[in-house]
C-alpha cells in the first residue's frame, strides 16, 4: 500500500462517515418535522374545537377565524362580517355538511381549515382558521431544521476527517517507517556490498594463478569485509528496534556492559596501536535492553577508536551523575566542532576526518537507544583536542 491509497482510503472512509451521518441527519430532521406540524396541526384543531364550543354569536370570533351559524328550521346563515365572499361560500357549503374537519382554499391562494359542529338545540356552526400563519410556522421550522443539519454535516465531514486521519495514522507511519528502514538499508548497505562483491571478484581472479598460501591476506581482508557487513545490518535492526518498540524492563549493569564493550574491542584497539581501557567504581544499574545498550556503547567505542591516531587513548568511563548513570566515551583524536554536533547526530551524517563509522548511521544508532530508554546523548569536544560522547540514562 503506498501513500496515493492511504489517501483513497482516507478520503473514502471521510465520504462513507458523513453519508452515514447526514442520512441520519436527514431521518431525524424529518422527523421532527412530522411531529412538531402533527402537534401543531392537532393544537389548532383543538382550539377550533373549542371556539365552536363556547361561541354565542358569530361577530366575535378570535384573530384570523371566521365564524359562521344556520339557526334551527331556517337557511339563513350568519357570518361574521369581515368574511370575503369567497369565504362565506366556504362556510355556507362546509354548514350542509356533517360535522367535519377539513383544509380548503378560500380563494387568492388562501388556505383555510374548516370545522363544522351540529348542536343540541339543531343549529350548525362552523369556524375557518387561516392557515397562513401555521404554513409559515412549518417553513420556518423546515428552514431551521436544514440549517441545523447542515451544521451537523459540516460537523461530521470535520469529525469524520479527524478520525480517518486517526484511524490511517498508524498505516501512514508504518508505511513511513518502512519506507525510512529500507532507505537506511540501502545507503547503508550500499558500500560495503560492492566492496565485498568486488574483493571476491579479485580473491577469484587470484586463485587461479596463486597458490592458497599467497591469497591469506585478501581472505582476511574478505572476512573483515563481511564482519563489517554485519555490523551495519546489526545496526539497521537495532535502531528499527530501538525506534519502533519499547525495550524491555530489565535491569542492566552498564558499568558490566561497558567492560564486555572494551574487552572485545581491544583486540581492534591494539592493531591501530591505541590504548583503549575502561573506569568503572561498582555497579552502575540502568533498566532496558542489554543488546541495545551493548551496541550503542560499541558504536560509541568504534567511532572513538576510528578517530585516533597511533599511539592514542580511548577511555570509557561509567559513573553516576546527578542521580543518572552516565557512560562517557573519551577519545584523544581528531576531535569536532561543537557547534556541528546537533548536524553530527543526524542519520547518515559524515564529518571530515577520521576512519571509523563516527557520523554514519552509528550516533543516530545510539541516540535513538538513548531516547528509547528514557536517556540523551550529550557531545563534546574541540578540532584538534579529541571528542567526548556521553550516554546518559535513568539510574535504577
Amino acid at each position: 500500500m503506498d501513500e496515493a491509497q492511504l489517501n483513497h482510503a482516507r478520503r473514502r472512509s471521510v465520504a462513507q462517515t458523513a453519508a452515514a451521518i447526514g442520512v441520519i441527519l436527514l431521518l431525524v430532521g424529518a422527523l421532527m418535522f412530522v411531529l412538531s406540524s402533527r402537534q401543531e396541526s392537532r393544537a389548532l384543531d383543538a382550539e377550533l374545537g373549542q371556539v365552536l364550543t363556547m361561541a354565542e354569536d358569530v361577530d366575535d370570533p378570535p384573530p384570523g377565524q371566521v365564524l359562521a351559524r344556520r339557526a334551527t328550521g331556517t337557511d339563513a346563515v350568519e357570518v361574521t362580517g369581515s368574511a370575503s365572499p369567497t369565504l362565506v361560500g366556504v362556510l355556507e357549503d362546509a354548514l350542509r355538511r356533517q360535522p367535519t374537519r377539513y383544509d380548503t382554499d378560500a380563494g387568492d391562494d388562501h388556505p383555510v381549515r374548516v370545522q363544522v359542529e351540529h348542536r343540541a338545540d339543531g343549529s350548525r356552526w362552523a369556524v375557518a382558521a387561516d392557515l397562513a400563519p401555521l404554513r409559515q410556522r412549518q417553513e420556518q421550522l423546515g428552514i431551521a431544521l436544514l440549517v441545523a443539519e447542515l451544521a451537523g454535516l459540516a460537523g461530521a465531514l470535520a469529525a469524520a476527517a479527524l478520525l480517518a486521519r486517526r484511524a490511517v495514522a498508524p498505516l501512514a507511519t508504518a508505511l513511513a517507517l518502512q519506507r525510512r528502514f529500507v532507505a537506511d538499508a540501502s545507503h547503508e548497505l550500499r558500500t560495503p556490498l560492492t566492496v565485498l562483491h568486488t574483493r571476491a571478484q579479485l580473491l577469484v581472479r587470484r586463485a587461479r594463478t596463486r597458490p592458497a598460501e599467497q591469497l591469506t591476506d585478501q581472505l582476511e581482508q574478505l572476512v573483515a569485509d563481511t564482519r563489517a557487513l554485519g555490523e551495519v545490518v546489526e545496526d539497521l535492526l537495532v535502531a528499527a528496534a530501538a525506534e519502533h518498540q519499547p525495550p524491555p524492563d530489565t535491569v542492566v549493569d552498564l558499568a558490566e556492559v561497558a567492560s564486555e564493550v572494551v574487552a572485545s574491542m581491544s583486540v581492534y584497539a591494539r592493531e591501530r596501536d591505541i590504548e583503549l581501557r575502561v573506569e568503572a567504581t561498582g555497579a552502575a544499574l540502568v533498566r532496558g535492553a542489554r543488546a541495545a545498550l551493548r551496541r550503542a556503547l560499541t558504536a560509541l567505542v568504534d567511532n572513538a577508536v576510528g578517530h585516533v591516531a597511533v599511539g592514542g587513548h580511548v577511555t570509557v568511563i561509567v559513573r553516576h551523575r546527578d542521580g543518572r548513570v552516565a557512560a562517557d566515551v573519551t577519545d584523544d583524536g581528531v576531535g569536532l566542532d561543537p557547534a556541528e554536533a546537533h548536524r553530527l547526530l543526524g542519520r547518515f551524517a559524515h564529518g571530515t576526518d577520521g576512519t571509523g563509522r563516527r557520523f554514519g548511521l552509528g550516533l543516530a544508532l545510539v541516540q535513538q537507544v538513548a531516547r528509547a530508554h528514557g536517556g540523551s546523548l550529550e557531545v563534546g569536544g574541540a578540532p584538534g583536542h579529541g571528542a567526548t560522547f556521553t550516554l546518559l540514562l535513568p539510574a535504577c
